[in-house]
């Protein structure tokens, strides 16, 4: 039995910018709210995470658009740390989602989060032959 090709959830956004970051986390935070495809048991083994995430996401927004309204210092650095605490919140929840995936792959394509396909399949090549052997249709040899 061969089994599609399963998705995994890029964690490229450790390393966005903060910008990028919060185009990111504004995609997520839709996603992730009141999502169908995402079934409540999925949050049951950490039924907090969720909650936890959105609240820190709307801060993030806030502090995200004073820092560019204003470019206070305090602003600016208040955004750095929710930034982190918000990556270490998306790893768990994108682990958390992975394992959900198993069962149901909408799941993570309904996450919001970046997909990358794994590619594990067995490559069949044909052995290579020489210039010589190879012999087109219709083609004569000479003597």
């Amino acid at each position: 039995m061969v089994r599609p090709p399963q998705s995994r959830i890029l964690r490229n956004y450790r390393s966005k910018t903060p910008s990028q970051f919060y185009t990111l986390l504004l995609r997520v935070w839709k996603c992730l709210t009141d999502n169908p495809h995402i079934p409540v048991s999925v949050w049951a083994a950490n039924p907090e995470l969720l909650s936890l995430f959105l609240a820190l996401a709307a801060k993030y927004h806030e502090v995200f658009q004073r820092a560019a309204s204003y470019a206070s210092k305090l602003d600016i650095a208040e955004r750095d740390v929710i930034q982190a605490q918000l990556i270490a919140y998306m790893d768990e929840i994108a682990s958390v989602l992975e394992a959900a995936a198993v069962r149901n792959p909408e799941v993570l394509i309904t996450s919001g989060f970046d997909l990358a396909k794994e590619r594990r399949g067995i490559r069949a090549s044909a052995p290579q032959a020489s210039s010589e052997d190879a012999k087109v249709p219709g083609e004569q040899t000479q003597s």
